[in-house]
């Protein structure tokens, strides 16, 4: 099959990469691939890197994109598409108009949460021309049948999943904290992704005032294209608080699992997060999770089966939970296997497979 996964967006969360993740993966399983992107992005460079087609798109104005979407639709016509595959909510306003009336199906990952209801007349037509809405959790499928006009026949669960080296745990305790430079007999967490007030880095600064016997290694940049330097922040918080010498510092990294295995416990400490990836990676990784009791994260902790679940913002409940975490629940290698890639990709085939759905 013909498989475009596209996005016009500028940044490099996880949106944009897991797009390429499943696009490569697709392709390793056989489908003709490519991105649509736009030039001289995050995404354009990481997709040229792994030699993957590329068709460059300009990025549109969000409302009523007629003149875009007309220009897509022929693209997609002489590139005899089978799927459009997206994941980015700002793009669907395009992608619906561009394939209304053609054999080419929409297929809608899901990346955020719907938590506002979307109703109008617009949202109707809009999400009448989604085959196949895929969501990751329960709890999102939910939300999703709550507040959009989707059916349960649009709608399909397939958790994110991971490359099989993430749970084989290969690397070295001792020789991983020595990249860090972090002692042998340092207790330390970890807090990984960009350095952002939503992603919670400040509330594990609160806590380490009172989980004294505590380091915490902090792996990220500040995110791209907003003009607040959150990580300058954070370091003169750590100054104020004292805890300089107690926190480490380190940029972004292509693989975070030297950083994992450095770590005795992980705390995923957003406000809500939909589906954390550096929560299912801390998990095959074996360590114990620490995560706020919001957004996705309370399900993929098995709602406290396979994790600590603390109130959002509350750096008293982290304290205790680190000070305790030798008795923090891990899942079992069965609870994982959902979230392994062969399992996925073997879903995703099943789904691209299957009949059209789209409700008008």
């Amino acid at each position: 099959m013909n498989l475009v996964f596209l996005s016009s967006s500028t940044g490099w969360g996880g949106l944009e990469q897991n797009l390429l993740r499943y696009a490569n993966w697709m392709r390793e399983a056989g489908h003709a691939v490519t991105i649509m992107t736009v030039a001289d992005t995050p995404l354009h460079h990481q997709a040229t890197a792994l030699d993957l087609p590329i068709i460059l798109m300009a990025r549109q104005k969000r409302h009523l994109p007629w003149r875009a979407a007309l220009k897509l639709r022929k693209r997609l016509k002489a590139h005899h598409t089978d799927f459009v595959w997206m994941r980015d909510p700002r793009d669907l306003p395009l992608v619906a108009l561009a394939v209304s009336r053609l054999p080419c199906r929409l297929i809608f990952q899901q990346g955020m949460q719907i938590d506002r209801p979307k109703k109008k007349p617009w949202h109707r037509w809009r999400f009448a021309q989604i085959d196949h809405w895929v969501t990751p959790l329960e709890i999102l499928e939910t939300e999703a049948l709550r507040n959009t006009p989707l059916q349960p026949h649009q709608i399909a669960r397939i958790p994110l999943a991971l490359e099989s080296h993430w749970f084989e745990h290969p690397v070295d305790r001792s020789s991983a904290r020595k990249t860090f430079g972090l002692a042998d007999d340092t207790r330390v967490v970890g807090c990984f992704g960009r350095l952002d007030p939503l992603k919670g880095q400040d509330l594990l600064l609160k806590a380490l005032e009172t989980a004294v016997d505590w380091h915490a290694l902090i792996v990220g940049d500040n995110t791209a294209n907003v003009d607040q330097d959150w990580g300058h922040e954070l370091r003169a918080q750590a100054v104020s608080r004292g805890l300089e010498d107690r926190i480490h510092w380190h940029g972004q990294m292509d693989s975070l699992q030297n950083a994992y295995a450095a770590c005795d416990v992980y705390a995923m400490c957003s406000v809500s997060e939909t589906f954390g990836m550096v929560t299912l990676e801390a998990l095959a990784s074996g360590l114990p999770v620490i995560g706020t009791n919001s957004g996705g994260t309370s399900e993929l902790l098995g709602h406290g089966t396979h994790g600590a679940l603390i109130p959002p913002g509350d750096a008293d409940a982290l304290a205790n939970a680190l000070y305790h975490y030798h008795a923090i629940p891990r899942p079992s290698e069965h609870d994982l296997i959902s979230f392994h890639k062969s399992a996925a990709v073997e879903s995703w085939l099943k789904l691209l497979d299957e009949p059209p759905r789209r409700a008008s």
